[in-house]
């Protein structure tokens, strides 16, 4: 009997966490496609080149606050979706397993205590 239900709360994590980690892929898989449809294009460039532009004029009027202007010359949505996006896969499916297994661990532990 203890076996069986082991069994049946080990399935349960086990498919909350393929669910949990196959909406995080689908996702991000999603969004990169969408920003790199986004962002490729000319006039977006072209708008991300104009706000730099901008910056660089407003450095001029010193304000309360300095801002520094970005040296990048694509969108930074876009440099971190084409160029990184394995290592940012990556971090957001480690992180989130640790997290949901520690989790798993300590409910699974609360709840399988005996009572005294």
């Amino acid at each position: 009997m203890e076996l069986s239900r082991r069994r049946l709360i080990l399935g349960a994590w086990l498919l909350g966490y393929v669910t949990l980690l196959s909406t995080i892929i689908i996702t991000m898989v999603y969004e990169r496609a969408s920003v790199l449809s986004g962002y490729s294009t000319q006039p977006e460039l072209t708008a991300w080149q104009n706000w730099r532009e901008d910056e660089k004029q407003r450095q001029t009027d010193p304000g309360p606050v300095i801002r520094k202007v970005p040296t990048s010359e694509e969108p930074p949505a876009l440099v971190l979706m084409r160029d990184y996006f394995k290592v940012s896969l990556f971090g957001a499916t480690f992180f989130t397993s640790l997290l949901y297994w520690i989790m798993a661990w300590f409910v699974t532990g609360a709840m399988g205590a005996p009572a005294k």
